[in-house]
């Protein structure tokens, strides 16, 4: 069996931000193999430069990704697109900043509309402006319970 001392010699890790990384870890995880999951996780964020502010995203990712830490660090950066108090909120400011609202069609078809186009019509037509279609949003992305916004990759 594997120890906290013989995988961080095996990787030239320094053993002893290896126990505190697991001290850390280990009770928060959700996971049959919590020393196997921390661990790995470890490796796998050196390897993919994954900065040490964002291991609770990453940790939340894993569990996105049922623990495949490999399929996790390979995807992170281009899945985590921050911390949001609400996935509502990440859309509607998305949706303002990119200018693009996403709405979804028949037959499950998603179509993107300007965001000026959407307000210009609805002022000239004095209708509210419509809130941003969340059902739409979930579709591609989650969010964690710490509040972790990830899309699908």
């Amino acid at each position: 069996m594997k120890t906290i001392a013989s995988f961080a010699e095996e990787y030239g890790f320094d053993a002893d931000d290896v126990k505190d990384f697991a001290a850390e870890w280990i009770p928060v995880v959700d996971t049959d193999w919590p020393l196997w999951g921390v661990l790995n996780s470890y490796r796998v964020m050196e390897e993919n430069d994954i900065h040490e502010a964002d291991t609770e995203a990453f940790m939340d990712y894993l569990a996105i990704c049922s623990w495949d830490v490999e399929e996790a660090g390979r995807q992170f950066t281009d899945a985590y697109h921050g911390k949001w108090e609400s996935l509502e909120e990440y859309a509607q400011q998305t949706t303002e900043e990119s200018g693009f609202m996403p709405l979804l069609a028949e037959a499950g078809r998603c179509v993107w509309l300007t965001w000026k186009d959407v307000r210009r019509f609805c002022r000239e037509n004095d209708l509210k402006e419509p809130e941003v279609d969340l059902a739409t949003w979930e579709c591609n992305y989650t969010i964690s319970g710490n509040g972790h916004v990830f899309v699908s990759v």
